[in-house]
């Protein structure tokens, strides 16, 4: 009864059901891939081996927090929609191990069927890997399977899958029912992380954007140092988003209230902005780091290789996860959608809103990444013969996922309101 409740839910939830097994597909992938090339290194790029390259090192710690970061949103979306379900199922008398098995099952068989599926597809590709070593990057490297690769990757997908059990059956077993149907249990935002206190107003804006935009100037002083001037950037832009942007779409609606399409637009970006700053930030610091990893030293052919994948699969990942903590955050926009639609919001209204909400916000995102890769990319034309192929391989990395996410959350957005008009 339950295994078939639970087969039941997995196919009536099946978007989210897709998104969440294809996260976790692409890190099993990804992380077989990964290791599997760092110990193909006979130089040592490995983490196993002293003498190990620092930034080697950091980039691989960097790689798995992100896929575990990944793999926490993707689960926070799937299964939070999963809580009205179980509200019912306990208001109904179910126990809290029955709740615990009815997400457990569904949990388990998306892990089975994405982690084979994945390290089987994975192993599959080790030969496109080395006719690219080949044939694009001359290299005479061949990279195989070997027992710490395959160690190292079994040690943390067994912590995946703890990671997710663990995370599922807690979920389960803490939630009561009346939290379960809380509106509250959909969203979460974030605040502020540095303030500068009581400094006037247009003098904290200026600093504020001084602090984002100079570092990204020093890029073409010292290539070394590009990584620590790009952090020192994202903590600029963080103070900038709750000092310069959020109170400029403010500004913005104060000047116009009449105009309701931009009225409204603006406060959800500005609602946005906010929520979603950690996974901004997150995003362009990967972004930043592999890309500079690349233009800041002289690689091999195998790191060239193992960071280029690394960046189109890491912004993939970190794509989603924005998908996922946005398209959460939309069960909870209906009731202002209600009300739009009793003051006399149109659907023709409902949606340009819409619309220009998530072509606003990605587009946001969309260009304070490219900022960064411009201007980290042109000090690799500056100083290294770096190709047109390469530019192209990095610009798109980053555009291509976040426009794929934006046309998906647009469609989410709308069948997540789109039940609330009236036939007119």
């Amino acid at each position: 009864m339950i295994v078939r409740d639970a087969l039941r839910s997995l196919r009536d939830d099946f978007v989210r059901s897709f998104f969440y097994w294809l996260t976790l597909l692409l890190t099993s992938i990804f992380i077989y891939l990964f290791f599997n090339m760092m110990m193909s290194d006979p130089d040592g790029a490995s983490l196993l081996t002293a003498g190990t390259d620092p930034l080697a090192t950091l980039i691989s710690v960097t790689v798995i927090v992100i896929c575990m970061t990944a793999i926490l949103f993707a689960n926070d979306f799937f299964v939070k929609r999963k809580a009205k379900e179980l509200a019912v199922r306990l208001i109904c008398g179910a126990t809290a191990l029955q709740l615990a098995t009815y997400l457990l099952i569904q949990t388990v068989i998306l892990l089975i069927i994405a982690i084979p599926v994945g390290l089987i597809i994975a192993n599959m590709m080790i030969p496109m890997m080395n006719h690219l070593l080949a044939s694009v990057l001359n290299s005479s490297l061949v990279i195989a399977n070997s027992y710490e690769a395959n160690l190292m990757v079994g040690i943390i997908l067994g912590f995946v899958v703890f990671f997710v059990i663990m995370l599922n059956l807690s979920f389960a077993l803490r939630n009561a029912a009346t939290m379960m149907f809380s509106k509250d249990i959909m969203t979460a935002s974030g605040s502020g992380i540095f303030y500068l206190g009581n400094v006037p107003g247009v003098l904290k804006k200026i600093l504020c954007l001084v602090l984002w935009l100079a570092p990204i100037a020093l890029f073409y002083t010292t290539e070394s140092g590009m990584i620590v001037y790009a952090l020192l950037s994202l903590v600029g832009l963080n103070m900038c988003i709750d000092t310069v942007f959020v109170p400029w779409l403010s500004a913005r609606n104060e000047k116009n209230p009449s105009k309701l399409r931009a009225f409204v637009r603006d406060g959800f970006i500005r609602h946005d902005l906010r929520m979603l700053k950690l996974n901004l930030l997150l995003m362009l610091g990967c972004a930043c780091l592999l890309s500079t990893s690349l233009v800041s030293k002289q690689t091999k052919p195998i790191e060239l290789l193992m960071y280029t994948m690394s960046f189109i699969v890491m912004n993939v990942l970190l794509s989603l996860a924005v998908l996922f903590k946005y398209s959460t955050d939309l069960t909870g926009r209906t009731r202002y959608f209600m009300t739009l639609d009793q003051i006399g919001c149109t659907d023709e209204d409902s949606a340009a809103i819409r619309r220009g909400e998530v072509i606003g916000f990605y587009g946001f995102i969309t260009l304070i990444g490219l900022l960064y890769l411009v201007n980290i990319i042109a000090v690799g034309h500056m100083n290294h013969d770096m190709s047109a192929g390469f530019t192209a391989v990095f610009l798109i990395g980053f555009a291509v996922p976040l426009v794929l996410c934006a046309l998906l959350s647009m469609y989410s957005y709308r069948r997540a309101v789109s039940t609330i008009h009236d036939p007119r």
